[in-house]
């Protein structure tokens, strides 16, 4: 395992180079994570071509100097590297493997990166497929939501080869404060699959403790104050509490209904290495449980209203392990 941090001061951002002595960078889903993975790249000088599959999501990149690909094609055959942050394992399979994917177009010596948190095994695949093609790929998951997009502090943790992981560092480090290079293909996302176990429980505890605080009249900014200052803090107590206890549900970063997938491959990753969890059961079904709800697009702040406490109409659903 490597690990490279890079310090605020010395990012990529404060020594721009010249467009010319930058590879081509394609880069697919410019969503809420990878819109600001895109415009750090622009700041940084590398001339960058957006896909997406809603075009119309596009003009903010262009006005910023990027350029449109039209198709998946136009995107691989202009860039050297193709970065992607897509959806899902299921969007991921068909723009890399399906019809008029990326691996019919990739040609020798290219690199591609994908972002987005999806089944370790289809990285496997894709690295199979653009092998045959002479190309490379690395699975490189990112963590810190959009905001460490947007202000360049993202961590990715890696699953590639060497030269892969050569060839990405000065790219990744335009939004990245920290590289980890797990080992080989698959492996960044077994990682990036245990940091969302982690997530996940952890924003279930923390509702819990918001709902706790609510419900026994304490001044929710004192709480907050208290609980970060000693062992039990955390990020998800932090963005948490204070966003629960005031019903706001709508802040930027991950959703609930947007962790359900990875639930799943978080549980598939479990059985596979025949590891037994006492709370993994549970949270996914309180996770079930506000999406069912209507919170699928919340902010987590929402798995508060699982809670008898602060939404009495939905009686106490919290399901005991």
């Amino acid at each position: 395992m490597r690990i490279r941090n890079r310090q605020q001061e010395e990012t990529k951002l404060s020594q721009p180079a010249t467009n010319s002595a930058l590879p081509d960078v394609g880069f697919l889903g410019p969503g809420a994570m990878g819109s600001g993975m895109v415009f750090r790249l622009l700041e940084a000088g590398y001339q960058v071509r957006v896909w997406a599959r809603n075009p119309q999501k596009l003009k903010p990149f262009t006005d910023a100097g990027a350029t449109i690909g039209t198709t998946l094609e136009d995107v691989v055959g202009s860039s050297d590297i193709v970065l992607g942050c897509l959806l899902d394992t299921a969007v991921i399979r068909e723009t890399y493997l399906g019809p008029g994917g990326i691996v019919e177009s990739a040609r020798p010596g290219q690199l591609f990166a994908e972002h987005a948190t999806f089944d370790p095994d289809l990285a496997r695949e894709i690295l199979h497929a653009l092998g045959e093609r002479g190309a490379n790929f690395a699975d490189a998951p990112v963590s810190g939501g959009p905001r460490g997009a947007r202000e360049g502090t993202l961590v990715s943790m890696i699953g590639a080869d060497a030269p892969a992981m050569e060839a990405l560092t000065p790219i990744l480090d335009s939004y990245c404060s920290r590289l980890v290079h797990i080992g080989g293909i698959g492996s960044g996302l077994k990682v990036k699959l245990i940091n969302q176990l982690l997530v996940s429980t952890h924003a279930l505890a923390a509702a819990e403790a918001a709902a706790l605080v609510h419900a026994s009249g304490i001044d929710p900014e004192v709480a907050h104050n208290a609980l970060m200052g000693g062992w039990a803090a955390s990020t998800m107590l932090d963005m948490q509490l204070p966003a629960a206890c005031a019903r706001e549900f709508d802040g930027g970063g991950a959703s609930i209904g947007g962790l359900i997938e990875v639930q799943r491959l978080v549980a598939a990753l479990m059985a596979e290495a025949d590891v037994d969890s006492a709370l993994l059961d549970p949270t996914r079904r309180a996770f079930d449980t506000a999406v069912d709800a209507g919170h699928g697009g919340h902010s987590l702040a929402a798995l508060v209203t699982n809670y008898a406490a602060n939404n009495p109409a939905a009686g106490a659903v919290m399901v005991n392990p």
